[in-house]
């Protein structure tokens, strides 16, 4: 077969949607074979000396090429659908991914990425906030904007609705990394968020189109989160914020820094057994709104 009459982003896909690798191993076969090309031509009995790899997987990948064409064919579909498909090989592929030990080998993208180049922050919290941290966390977005410092969210609702909120009210730029393909935004409430990021951000998703959310996405949303992200900035919290802190607790295992912001009226917007998990997490406390100037300058 002729593999240079397809594009590497056809030929990722080819990889990733009908090979069965998992992210974790195919930042491993990528680093061992370099190039799609070379796994693509590599036999099973070979695939089979890779620690972690079984027969399944390996004959899986051997068979790949044969469904390049239909590769294209689902990639031109996306195209159609003003998706576009970002694969680890690409220039616009977030450099600060590569921190992960299983970065997603291609990003599905409505809108566009963010700028490397530029501060980013992911501003999270409570899924059921009080009008408290909705206060806080909207002007907390505001000021990031108006820094010009990019913000990245979820669009889980509570705190990170608010947080994109916040940002467009100051004209800034917001992005939001999803737990399923775009295809599953169907609430009412987040459908409009979501069209208003795009404008001048972007939607990001490691899932196709069509995948629904699973109970354990959140978590690898999060790997993507605190990847894109210089730091995270947590403005409120309680026991069953169970995605906050996931992603607080992933920080720690990447070294990423994490802020915990406290009013100074209000206190901490977080029950005790909460606040202390984050703090045994690595999070910093950061008493008052003079600390944001503090949070930015460490965006490096």
């Amino acid at each position: 077969m002729n593999l240079s009459r397809y594009s590497l982003t056809v030929k990722v896909m080819a990889l990733c949607k009908y090979s069965g690798i998992n992210p974790r191993l195919c930042e491993f076969l990528f680093n061992y074979f370099r190039e799609p090309d070379d796994l693509l031509k590599v036999g099973a009995d070979m695939l089979m000396k890779i620690e972690g790899m079984n027969r399944t997987t390996a004959e899986n990948i051997t068979r790949t090429a044969e469904r390049l064409d239909e590769a294209e064919q689902y990639v031109d579909s996306l195209k159609k659908r003003d998706i576009e498909v970002v694969t680890r090989f690409d220039p616009a592929y977030p450099v600060l991914l590569f921190e992960l030990n299983n970065p997603p080998p291609l990003l599905y993208v409505r809108g566009r990425l963010p700028e490397m180049t530029q501060k980013t922050v992911a501003l999270v919290g409570a899924e059921v906030p009080t009008n408290e941290g909705i206060e806080m966390t909207t002007r907390l977005a505001r000021e990031f904007a108006e820094a010009g410092v990019q913000l990245i969210s979820s669009l889980d609702g509570g705190i990170d609705y608010a947080a994109h909120l916040g940002c467009k009210t100051a004209e800034g730029i917001s992005f939001a990394v999803i737990d399923s393909g775009f295809d599953a935004l169907t609430a009412d409430d987040s459908m409009p968020l979501a069209i208003d990021i795009v404008q001048k951000g972007g939607l990001i998703s490691e899932y196709p189109p069509d995948e629904k959310a699973a109970p354990e996405n959140y978590m690898e949303a999060n790997r993507i989160m605190a990847g894109l992200s210089r730091a995270v900035v947590v403005t409120e919290l309680y026991f069953d914020s169970l995605r906050t802190l996931d992603l607080l607790k992933f920080c720690n295992m990447i070294g990423k820094l994490a802020f915990i912001l406290i009013d100074e009226e209000y206190g901490a917007l977080a029950d005790e057994e909460s606040l202390a998990l984050a703090v045994e997490y690595g999070a910093i406390p950061m008493v008052g709104y003079d600390k944001i100037e503090d949070i930015i300058k460490a965006l490096v």
